[in-house]
């Protein structure tokens, strides 16, 4: 008996010690709350190590959050498992369902974009070229910031039916379910990062307050022109404030829509033939990627089982008819 259970111990050593499974010393938690593994993040992603040219923590968790988030990167070994496991059980529950162009064009008909100047381009390109966003509301309007929107008595707000008021007593005389909300260019000339952000969060609960239900999605801030900057508009605090607002959206469950990566192509700004004024401003070509991008969302959504579907952090469940 003793011979048997000695040669058990020694098998299991022995595996152990065979074992090609990496073991990683115990996440930290960073100064802004986020669990990061440093010798897990180096391990994965050698590649950035190999441009950093360094394993530092503190490198490496500013690439994870100024660039790696939007990479798909992860931040631990059990995050990256759970995003696993998440998938498979999502695609396993229920099989995808067949979107048409027509399903997204309802979607977007029962959806307002909320912006500044940059939304603004985006509408006039949906209103120009064929676009299946081209049946959704827009309450934007050239310099607002969310400092504005804030404000009652703005005299910034939006026209909405030959009235300047608040977005949400807009939003709540129209017949849509969703809004997506987009500012930070002005807001970032004049604010920081963090009240930005701030800003951004406040409107969106203003909103979902005053409208019990409404589904609410933030949309990442785009990318400037290489080595633009205007006070705190940067494109490095473009990628803090949109890994702040990625963030948020989780933690209300809220959706978000990544425009600022797929505009980079593969870069670090927004490429200057996609860019009209040398700043934050874009061409019609840009605004194709973006029409790209929320026609793949909406059928992101669409496609989604029932019992994934976000639910406003509320709890209170919108009582418009839904998609």
């Amino acid at each position: 008996m003793k011979n048997i259970v000695r040669l058990i111990a020694t098998v299991m050593v022995f595996s152990i010690l065979g074992s090609s499974v990496p073991v990683y010393s115990e996440p930290e938690e960073m100064p802004d709350g986020v669990i990061f593994d440093s010798e897990y993040y180096a391990e994965k992603y050698p590649d950035v190590v190999e441009v950093l040219g360094t394993n530092d923590t503190t490198a490496l968790y500013t690439h994870y959050r100024t660039y790696g988030r939007f990479e798909g990167r992860f931040p631990t070994k059990e995050r990256e498992e759970t995003a696993s496991v998440n998938r498979v059980s999502v695609n396993s529950a229920e099989k995808k369902k067949n979107v048409s162009d027509n399903d997204i064009r309802r979607y977007y008909s029962r959806s307002v974009f909320i912006g500044d100047s940059v939304m603004t381009g985006y509408k006039m390109y949906v209103n120009y070229y064929e676009s299946l966003a081209s049946g959704a509301f827009f309450l934007a309007t050239n310099s607002y910031a969310t400092f504005h929107a804030l404000k009652e008595d703005s005299n910034l707000h939006p026209m909405f039916q030959g009235k300047k008021q608040p977005v949400w007593k807009s939003v709540s005389s129209m017949d849509v379910d969703r809004v997506f909300i987009m500012l930070g260019t002005n807001d970032l000339i004049c604010w920081d990062v963090d009240r930005t952000s701030s800003g951004i969060t406040e409107l969106a609960m203003r909103i979902q307050d005053e409208i019990p239900g409404m589904e609410i999605n933030l949309v990442s801030m785009t990318p400037a022109y290489p080595g633009a900057s205007r006070n705190c508009l940067t494109n490095e605090n473009i990628n803090i404030l949109n890994a702040k607002l990625m963030d948020i959206a989780e933690e209300h469950n809220w959706g978000y829509v990544d425009i600022n990566t797929p505009l980079k192509c593969g870069g670090n700004a927004l490429p200057p033939e996609l860019c009209s004024d040398k700043l934050i401003h874009e061409t019609s070509a840009a605004y194709g990627i973006w029409d790209k991008e929320f026609e793949v969302y909406a059928k992101e959504q669409l496609q989604l089982p029932e019992s994934t579907k976000r639910v406003p952090a509320s709890g209170r469940l919108s009582l418009r008819t839904r998609l």
